[in-house]
């Protein structure tokens, strides 16, 4: 398919308009904190079903969990 010299003019100014319109789309993207507390919560795990590394990780989010959302950080952490 052979483009002619109007469809050129037209696809090059569409397509600096769609790259100038995509550049402002990402901003932050940090997740404020009481944003990951609404949505996120403990998980649960059965210690003899579950491999120690999964336990280990999940026992890892969960405390992240108690010290971002209960506020139940443990003294020694900065």
């Amino acid at each position: 398919m052979q483009l002619t010299a109007r469809s050129k003019w037209v696809k090059l100014p569409l397509t600096f308009l769609m790259l100038i319109g995509m550049n402002g789309c990402v901003t932050d993207l940090t997740v404020p904190v009481d944003s990951y507390c609404a949505v996120s919560k403990p998980i649960s795990y059965d210690s003899k079903k579950d491999t120690p590394e999964t336990v280990k990780e999940i026992e890892a989010h969960n405390s992240r969990w108690a010290c971002l959302c209960d506020k139940d950080c443990p003294a020694n952490a900065d």
